[in-house]
């Protein structure tokens, strides 16, 4: 089936908002991050944060609020 039919008739009644940008990134770019031993790993041995807490993650979280926010 043609979208163009679609949008022609409801383009003006759409439009896309996403609330979930990570999970559009993980699922769609990294795969390999949706399973709990591969985020390990990427923390542990690409980064070098171990061990994974709260307060080791903080800084990440603040960087990547501020560039959504941007």
């Amino acid at each position: 089936m043609n979208a163009t039919w679609y949008h022609r008739l409801f383009g003006s009644l759409l439009v896309f908002v996403y609330h979930c940008f990570d999970r559009i990134v993980i699922n769609g770019y990294l795969s390999a991050l949706t399973r709990p031993e591969n985020v390990v790993y990427f923390f542990r041995e690409a980064l070098g944060i171990s061990p994974i807490t709260k307060e080791a993650l903080a800084p990440k979280t603040l960087v990547y609020q501020e560039w959504v926010e941007s």
